[in-house]
């Protein structure tokens, strides 16, 4: 129960950080973005009327794929801490 316990804090903490660094990547880039003015308006054909930001999932396929993360988290977690287990029970 203790492995189980470690192993999901420790997928918990892998999720918050993969969302910490996309929001942070997102703010540098909006940050950082210097659009071409003359480049953007050459054909006029190509404007859109409507803009889409992202896209959009049901509440089902969001907690599918938090809770694929969660497993996957806790596998590495669970192999890793196993591995290093048998690697030091090797004696020469």
């Amino acid at each position: 129960m203790k492995c189980f316990l470690h192993s999901l804090a420790f997928s918990i903490a892998l999720n918050i950080l993969f969302f910490l660094f996309n929001v942070g990547k997102g703010f540098l880039n909006t940050y950082f973005y210097q659009p071409q003015m003359m480049d953007a308006y050459k054909e006029i054909n190509n404007l859109k009327s409507e803009i889409t930001f992202g896209y959009t999932a049901s509440l089902g396929t969001s907690i599918l794929i938090l809770f694929f993360q969660l497993v996957a988290g806790m596998l590495i977690y669970y192999l890793v801490k196993r591995t290093v287990l048998i690697i030091k029970n090797r004696t020469p």
